[in-house]
């Protein structure tokens, strides 16, 4: 998979990209994160996240890879069914988005999230949907920057 005349090519991963995959989790749990929750935790729970949505992939799940035009794995995006919140219909899930860090701010992202659009579509999702922690705001930006819109706010009350 190529999109235009970019440089980074996309492909489904393969059980040789598990080491890659889970060798992100460092960049996924050190993202901004709620000030009630430390950093061992966000480690934990990233693990925890990781290995349920990875190793236990839901049926019409697809992860793919960006890959450099020397073959360097700069990120990877995994997808997987989900349900709307209101509705209940089913809906396409961005479960984990994870880039090395030379990768960011070069459209690697950007161009893992058309994948996931234009794979929500193939599949007959209406929407697409995804979670990140309210402190992220790089990721926020991001995302709004791409059409996604808050649609519920979960608050928490550290006691």
């Amino acid at each position: 998979m190529q999109r235009g005349a970019s440089t980074i090519r996309v492909r489904e991963a393969c059980p040789s990209d598990n080491d890659f995959l889970f060798g992100l989790s460092p960049r996924l749990s050190g993202v901004p994160r709620p000030a009630w929750h430390t950093l061992n935790a966000m480690e934990r729970f990233q693990s925890r996240f990781m290995a349920a949505t990875l190793d236990n992939a839901t049926e019409g799940s697809q992860t793919l890879i960006a890959i450099s035009q020397n073959d360097m794995r700069l990120g990877y995006i995994h997808m997987q069914p989900g349900k709307d919140g209101v509705t209940n219909e089913p809906c396409g899930y961005v479960a984990i988005l994870a880039l090395i860090e030379e990768a960011e701010g070069q459209g690697v992202a950007g161009l893992l999230m058309s994948y996931a659009e234009d794979w929500a579509l193939k599949m007959g999702y209406r929407f697409l949907s995804l979670d990140v922690f309210a402190d992220n705001r790089r990721a926020l930006d991001f995302y709004q920057r791409g059409g996604f819109r808050p649609e519920s706010i979960r608050l928490v009350k550290p006691l």
